[in-house]
């Protein structure tokens, strides 16, 4: 059982310190004990204990099931993110349209092809001005409250 308290303490080594010890005893317990369940239903001890190991998981599972952790947020984009964002759309829809363009020109100057991809590729700064609205309305509500 060594290589159970082993797992644990090296899985839990980063874990708060204000829990750690408690964790850590609680959890060598739970595995001990589903260990012996899995050595008393036909395993031998080596394939018990990496049975029970392997189903384990990480430390972060561990604290996702009994949220003792705190979750972690999904980092929300800033105004300045999506105006960059509108930017780069901007230059790219320019650039992609300026090189068809030129093609056009230069191969098939009796067909004026690009106009209609040109027109499909401006539906990105379309949806990057309206993505930069909404965060903007989303801001404007939360001061007005």
């Amino acid at each position: 059982m060594k290589r159970i308290v082993n797992f644990v303490k090296n899985t839990f080594k980063d874990s708060p310190k204000e829990n750690k010890e408690d964790i850590i005893k609680t959890v060598t317990e739970s595995l001990i004990e589903k260990v012996e369940d899995l050595v008393e239903s036909g395993y031998s001890l080596d394939d018990a204990v990496d049975k029970t190991v392997s189903e384990f998981g990480s430390a972060d599972d561990f604290f996702a099931e009994t949220d003792d952790k705190p979750k972690r947020f999904k980092r929300s984009k800033s105004l300045g993110n999506y105006r960059n964002d509108l930017i780069f759309s901007f230059l790219g829809t320019a650039i992609i349209v300026g090189i068809m363009a030129y093609i056009n020109y230069a191969f098939t100057p009796s067909i004026i092809w690009y106009v209609v991809p040109s027109i499909a590729l401006l539906w990105w700064p379309v949806v990057v001005l309206y993505k930069l609205l909404n965060k903007k309305e989303n801001k404007k509500g939360e001061n007005d409250e």
